[in-house]
């Protein structure tokens, strides 16, 4: 079996109840296997059995206690539904004496038939029960009562599908062939889709007996666990129709547990076991590992691939009075962009009050160093914007766009004309044509060829926006300024990219941004976006 086979598809396969009953419908024996977790079930499937067994002693078994209705029918609930969740073959419930009388039998089918179970069997003992295999007290319910419990199972389920299997125990208890022959008869009038005949003897021959003398056309269940040297074909050629393997699937893992913890101690390590045990491989395959593989590409990488921004100290950061509003305000203008991961890295302090969901890295006196601080591998593209400025949302989306458009590096470039520059103005030189105070850039898109030059043909507007492979190249820029002692604002390093012959892409732009290099810078751009929210 393929690990594709290890993930459930209720749109491709029938629900339990109705695919057992198409199993029932077929000729020769239909064969279960006990199971007390997911992965047993998995392990059932992948061997090619038709179904599951929610084993009450394999479950009683696991969690460390008799199989003697100790556990709740929430808990073997719980079990049985996470069985049925993990295969897409159909799982039957044991579920012991019904848990009490015709009104708890009732609740139990609702539940059960809710989780997808295909069918439950319920035995004609009083509560609580012994397991049938301990000697000793195995007392059986009357008739009557038992023949209730069916007759409200059947009343209960609100599909026709469920099927309710009568279990006999009449040979456990020591009562004879005529009283499990009399009560098999009243169960199945009572209604109960099939009756299953236990024994614990080693001779098969009781089995066959009672497939012998029965008359009725309602389906036989049988589980030779102490019978074992008859076939499942033999049993179905006497008439049993399911076949139910209860608790190998525990017993065989006791055993090589068992040996195995033995085999490590022995040799004080373990190489010698390592042979006959399961792969890391087959875990993750019976984990479903595939199907979270592909899941993940589909709906978790896509997020995890979005853009994210992060804002590093400029020249000067604005003061600390304004940061948090200011900060407010372009966490704003990312997140209406479409960037929702943000991250602060100042020089000083960050502000008392943060915007919601900002991440704060260690404190740096440069971009270089904050860079650092963020995580390589991001698989979407990174949006840095510089402490010293800030730009409108739109702005922001169109550096996104030219990321998306297959640039490596992009940066905003003011190339209004006017007044003349600040004089603490990042100049920028680009390749594209101006005349008459228009520019054209071509087909190719402007780009940015030096950064600092005299006669320039913009100004760095404080944003750039980075693929996986331009913020690859961006840290190995910041990491080569850190390894010099070199400190590196945000235009520093666009500057080393571009000397080390990187492509650097200019959106070019008029206006939307701000400069907040000093204390007026801060109060001005404060008092005009206080403006901006008012007219909103």
């Amino acid at each position: 079996m393929s690990a594709a086979t290890t993930e459930t598809n209720q749109a491709s396969v029938a629900p339990g109840a109705r695919r057992l009953r198409e199993l029932f419908a077929r000729p020769g024996a239909v064969r279960i296997a006990g199971a007390h977790n997911p992965l047993g079930a998995r392990l059932a499937e992948r061997a090619g059995f038709d179904g599951v067994w929610s084993s009450g002693l394999e479950v009683s078994a696991s969690q460390g206690v008799p199989d003697t209705d100790i556990l709740s029918m929430s808990e073997l609930l719980a079990v049985a539904s996470s069985l049925a969740g993990a295969v897409r073959v159909p799982v039957v419930a044991d579920c012991d004496a019904g848990y009490g009388n015709a009104h708890n039998v009732m609740n139990m089918i609702r539940r059960y038939e809710a989780a997808g179970i295909a069918a439950v069997s319920i035995e004609d003992k009083r509560f609580p029960k012994v397991n049938s295999f301990i000697p000793g007290r195995q007392e059986l319910a009357p008739v009557g009562e038992f023949c209730g419990k069916i007759a409200a199972a059947k009343a209960a389920q609100r599909t026709p599908d469920l099927m309710v299997i009568a279990r006999i125990e009449a040979l456990i208890a020591g009562w004879g062939m005529d009283e499990a022959l009399r009560r098999g008869e009243a169960y199945a009038q009572a209604g109960a889709d099939a009756v299953l005949i236990h024994a614990k003897g080693s001779s098969p021959d009781p089995i066959l007996q009672f497939l012998a003398e029965w008359r009725l056309p309602t389906p036989v269940v049988v589980v030779p666990t102490t019978y074992h040297t008859i076939t499942a074909t033999e049993l179905a050629e006497a008439g049993a129709k399911l076949v139910i393997y209860a608790n190998h699937g525990l017993r065989a893992g006791i055993t090589a547990v068992t040996d195995t913890f033995a085999s490590i101690l022995r040799d004080d390590r373990t190489t010698g076991v390592e042979s006959s045990i399961a792969p890391l491989a087959t875990v993750f395959d019976l984990q479903g590992m595939a199907a979270q593989k592909r899941h993940e590409a589909e709906f978790i990488t896509p997020f995890e691939s979005r853009a994210r921004s992060v804002v590093v100290p400029g020249a000067a950061d604005a003061p600390v009075e304004d940061a948090a509003a200011l900060l407010d305000h372009q966490t704003s203008a990312l997140r209406r962009s479409g960037i929702e991961s943000v991250s602060l890295a100042t020089s000083a302090d960050a502000p008392a009050r943060l915007p919601q969901d900002v991440a704060v890295l260690a404190e740096h006196t440069d971009a270089a160093g904050a860079l650092l601080e963020l995580p390589g591998g991001h698989l979407g593209g990174t949006v840095v914007v510089s402490g010293d400025a800030f730009v409108e949302s739109e702005l922001l989306s169109r550096l996104t766009a030219a990321g998306a458009a297959g640039s490596d590096i992009a940066v905003l470039v003011d190339v209004s004309a006017g007044a003349a520059p600040r004089a603490d103005a990042v100049p920028v030189s680009l390749n594209s044509a101006a005349h008459g105070g228009r520019r054209i850039a071509g087909s190719d898109g402007s780009e940015v060829v030096a950064v600092g030059r005299e006669g320039a043909d913009g100004e760095f507007a404080g944003a750039a926006a980075f693929s996986p492979q331009g913020f690859a190249a961006l840290r190995a820029a910041a990491e080569k300024r850190r390894a010099n002692s070199r400190p590196a604002g945000l235009a520093d390093l666009i500057a080393d990219l571009i000397e080390a012959g990187h492509r650097v892409r200019a959106v070019e732009i008029a206006s939307g941004w701000l400069e907040l290099r000093t204390a007026d810078d801060a109060r001005r751009a404060t008092a005009l976006l206080a403006g901006e929210e008012a007219q909103r």
